[in-house]
Parts: structure tokens; C-alpha cells; sequence
């Protein structure tokens, strides 16, 4: 019985986090609260070189689901780039009105299964923007009154060297468009 419920909850979790929307609606029923968080780390937390430059940091593309039905956690997304200095980390994430905001991403186990799970701060370097999107790292957003396509929310990127960022995520189904 184990077998067949951990491969479930793995897809469930996966929908949520980086479905479609019709995924997104089949995992109202999710305890996201339940699952495995067991910390993984995207950064070897070694400090970061002064450079002497104050790290700039640009945040496009800043988005998050609607909540499923019934639910009261989201996913929500966003690029950011150094548009001055070379290296910063990412540390945290606020958004307002909500419980709590997580860094997350997806691990994979050793039977193959894919598990959603906090993870640690994330460095970004310049040339090579960070990316926060469906599948991939995103943003686990607690206790957030409900939210529907054409609302918008607003937060904080928090990093090491350039400290809070301020942002303002579009509520919509899916990804918006690129700026150009």
C-alpha cells in the first residue's frame, strides 16, 4: 500500500507546485503541511566575495496561481538578475498578509520518486538569472487570504548583500509574458 500512496502524493504535490491548471484544481486535497519538507540545499553557503559593488537586483515575470479550491497555500514565481555587482543569495521571501513564504523545489529519491521540499538560500550570479517556475524552485505561500486571477500581492525578496527587494506578483493561471 505504501507504494502506491507515495507515488501518488508525489504527483499531487507536483501539480500543485507546477501543474497546469486543470492539475492545479485536482489537487485541492493536498496537506502540503504533511508532507516530507526535509530541508535541500541550492548553495553551498560559502561566503559571498566583495566585489566593492552593491548588488542590484532586477525581479521580472512575478507571478502566482490563483489558490485551489479550498486551499489555503499557492505557488508563486519570478525571475530575478544582477543588473549591477557579480554574486548575491537569495534568503527569504515575504509576501503580505500571508503566514508564511518558503523557498522550495523538487528532489528526486532514490526509487525515482519526486518530492517537493524546502529548500535553502540560492545564489545568483550576474549573466545568469535566477529562476523561480512551474516544476521547478518556486516560492510555497502559507495562510494567504485567497487570491483570484487579477489580483495581485505584494512582498519582498530578501538577499544576503542587497537585502529586501520589493515585488508585486499578478495572480494569473500561468506564466505572464516575458517584458520586453
Amino acid at each position: 500500500m505504501k507504494t502506491i500512496i507515495l507515488p501518488c502524493l508525489s504527483a499531487f504535490a507536483l501539480a500543485a507546485c507546477g501543474g497546469t491548471d486543470s492539475t492545479v484544481a485536482d489537487v485541492s486535497a493536498v496537506d502540503h503541511d504533511g508532507m516530507s519538507h526535509a530541508p535541500a540545499s541550492g548553495d553551498d553557503g560559502a561566503a559571498l566575495t566583495d566585489d566593492g559593488v552593491m548588488p542590484v537586483i532586477d525581479v521580472t515575470v512575478a507571478w502566482m496561481r490563483p489558490h485551489p479550491q479550498g486551499r489555503d497555500v499557492t505557488a508563486a514565481y519570478f525571475v530575478a538578475g544582477l543588473s549591477d555587482g557579480r554574486v548575491d543569495r537569495l534568503v527569504e521571501a515575504h509576501i503580505d498578509g500571508a503566514e508564511r513564504v518558503e523557498l522550495h523545489g523538487h528532489t528526486m529519491d532514490g526509487q525515482g520518486v519526486m518530492r517537493m521540499r524546502p529548500v535553502g538560500p540560492q545564489r545568483i550570479e550576474a549573466g545568469t538569472p535566477l529562476e523561480f517556475a512551474p516544476g521547478g524552485l518556486h516560492l510555497m505561500v502559507h495562510g494567504l487570504a485567497a487570491v483570484a486571477e487579477g489580483d495581485s500581492a505584494s512582498g519582498v525578496l530578501v538577499f544576503e548583500r542587497a537585502g529586501a527587494v520589493p515585488v508585486v506578483f499578478s495572480v494569473q493561471a500561468s506564466r505572464p509574458a516575458d517584458p520586453t
